[in-house]
């Protein structure tokens, strides 16, 4: 007798190796058996459904779903980083990084989910959270005053010149490669407001060095893509321009 022996995925009964079908159910060698394929299809009319339910909310739904699980995600890491942080040095000390990063990202994730047609609202909440969470790092860093000397005047500066190109590109009646030229210029003029306050700090002086040299050349890049724009504004064939 061949000790190698096969199983009914039905009934359990041993089969002979040379067995093709189950001689008590019927059930072919191999086949699964009704349950089986009753669990399976079970699983795919459950993941159809949750997946049409997702495409029957509304897209304030989702973004209140979508804000509701970055909570859950969130606090969900604070919890853990703050646990751990207390069992290996019995004091909340490298956590707070993490901390006051996640909340900060959270105070993001908010203000976009309920404000996300305001851009103003959503532009000012980031500066206020993020410049909020280089206030308190700084004081977690024994407050040597890089948070509010250098780190707050650069991020004023750059969602001041954010909010200036989101207004030259709304009032643009015709958008193309004029939207490019202004980023590379608000580029060029973030890099002269690092470059002057970096210097402030460390120096006590406002000085302008390696940002001249990326001005000079976002000035040439901006003006070809400007006139790229005005004459594809006139009519002139993209492909003819490039003489492609």
């Amino acid at each position: 007798m061949n000790s190698e022996m096969n199983y009914c995925n039905k009934c359990g009964v041993e089969l002979d190796v040379n067995m093709n079908f189950c001689p008590l159910c019927g059930l072919s060698i191999g086949e699964k058996s009704g349950a089986d394929e009753l669990s399976t299809s079970q699983q795919k009319l459950e993941k159809d459904k949750i997946i049409d339910d997702f495409e029957k909310l509304t897209k304030a739904q989702r973004r209140k779903l979508f804000w509701e699980l970055s909570n859950i995600i969130l606090f969900s890491g604070i919890l853990v980083t703050v646990t751990l942080n207390l069992f290996l040095n019995k004091s909340i000390t490298w956590s707070s990084y993490s901390t006051v990063a996640s909340l900060a990202v959270l105070a993001n994730i908010s203000v976009f989910s309920f404000w996300r047609h305001r851009m103003l609202i959503i532009v000012l909440g980031s500066l206020v959270s993020t410049s909020l969470l280089l206030i308190l790092l700084d004081l977690f860093s024994t407050n040597v005053g890089w948070g509010i000397k250098l780190g707050i005047p650069i991020l004023l500066s750059f969602y001041i010149l954010l909010l200036l190109v989101i207004w030259l590109i709304r009032i643009s009646k015709q958008r193309g490669f004029n939207i490019l030229a202004i980023i590379f210029l608000a580029i060029g003029l973030f890099s002269i407001c690092v470059d002057g306050f970096v210097s402030l700090y460390f120096v006590h002086q406002f000085q302008i060095r390696w940002s001249i040299i990326v001005v000079t050349s976002m000035i040439p890049i901006s003006a070809l893509l400007f006139y790229v724009h005005y004459r594809l504004k006139k009519g002139v064939d993209l492909r003819r321009f490039f003489h492609i």
